[in-house]
Parts: structure tokens; sequence; C-alpha cells
């Protein structure tokens, strides 16, 4: 019996592994041209049954952890030899634990200005649907940023090119979206929205800086 119920978590963990190749584009495809109906699409699943949650896409934490995956597995493959890294920093899993933390802080920010705004109590459970709404906004632009942050390390002409495309290009699509969100989700004008998001995508970039700060104690000196 217990090697029946082995091999059947193997099966469903197989099958789970190798339809996110087909799911993760699908999903990141309908997250960058129909974002609004995506966060509405992962509220909407969090009631749904536990067994078909999620069954046309992959769920969004996943979805963005994937997505920061993918970013760091280019940034190893492409990105320039930087200083080594020591102490924990030193392990690849947890670089991109470290990773995935910091582009989640823009999720989560964003979710308490909507719980906030809405007037209702910042629990778990209230907090729950917000961020996970949130994760399919974020996930393009941890993308863009991070293939920029990747790009600019060779410090060319063209590769200032490509860094300026991503980055102006996800920062102009999430400030847009998320500014749409408030206005059809928070109740507030359009003015108000884009002062919310553009505050916000602020105080993130400060505490996304002061984290990356803190952690610099872990490069070995040259």
């Amino acid at each position: 019996m217990d090697l029946m119920n082995l091999l059947k978590s193997v099966e469903e963990l197989l099958y789970e592994l190798v339809s996110w190749l087909l799911f993760y584009p699908l999903t990141l495809w309908k997250c960058v041209r129909h974002p609004i109906r995506m966060m509405a699409y992962a509220e909407v699943e969090l009631g749904s049954d536990a067994k078909v949650r999620y069954a046309a896409a992959i769920s969004p934490p996943i979805f963005l952890f994937l997505t920061l995956l993918i970013a760091h597995l280019v940034d190893l493959r492409f990105g320039l030899p930087t200083r080594e890294l020591t102490g924990a920093m030193a392990d690849q899993r947890n670089l991109l634990l470290f990773r995935a933390v910091l582009f989640s802080l823009f999720p989560l920010m964003m979710a308490v200005q909507r719980i906030r705004r809405l007037g209702l109590p910042l629990t778990r459970e209230t907090l729950r649907p917000a961020f996970y709404s949130q994760c399919y906004a974020a996930a393009p632009l941890s993308l863009a940023f991070d293939l920029s942050m990747t790009s600019v390390r060779y410090a060319n002409p063209t590769a200032w090119t490509i860094t300026s495309i991503l980055l102006g290009a996800g920062l102009v699509w999430y400030v847009a979206i998320e500014a749409r969100w408030f206005v059809l989700h928070a109740g507030v004008g359009h003015g108000e929205a884009l002062a919310r998001v553009v505050a916000t995508l602020f105080v993130g970039a400060v505490l996304f800086v002061l984290i990356a700060l803190a952690m610099a104690s872990f490069v070995a000196p040259a």
C-alpha cells in the first residue's frame, strides 16, 4: 500500500511538472495580454474546489516563483561573472529564495493598499486573494527587470538599449495595469490610483534596495 501511494505521488508530481511546460507560457501570455482578467481570475479561483483550482493556468505564487527561476537561470547562463558570495548566499537555492522574497514585496504592498482602501480588516484570509491576484501582475515585471539587469552588466550600447526597452516597457505596463486595477477594484479615481501605484512602487523600490544592501555583507571582498 505504501509503495502504491508513493507511485501515485510520483505520478501526480511528474504530471504537474510536465504540465508546467504547457501552462507556464500560456499563463504568461494571458497575464501580458489580459492582465486585469487574470487578476480577477486569481481571486475567483480561490473560492473553487481545491482539486480543480487554477485548472486553466498556474497558481499565481507558483507562477511568480517559476518566472523568477527562469530569470535566475538566464542570469546564471548569460550574466557576467561577479564577486563570489559567501555564507548562506553562496548556495544558489538560497539566492533564488532571496530573489523570490524581494520580488514578492510588490504584490504584498499592492495587496495591502487594496485591503486598506476597501476598509477590510488586514488578516491572512483577506490578504490572500489580493496577494494572489497581484502575483499575476508582478511576474511579467519581475521578468523584465531581471532580464534587463542581466543585460546591463555587459555595458555596451546594445545592452543599454535592450535594458532601457525591457525596463521601460515593464514599468509602464505595470503602472498602467495597477492603476487600472485600483480604479476597478478599489473604488478610486484615475489620479489617485496612479499616485497610489507610483508611491507604492517607490516605497517598494526603497525596501528592495535596502534589503539588497543589507545582503551585500555576504559578498566577499575583492
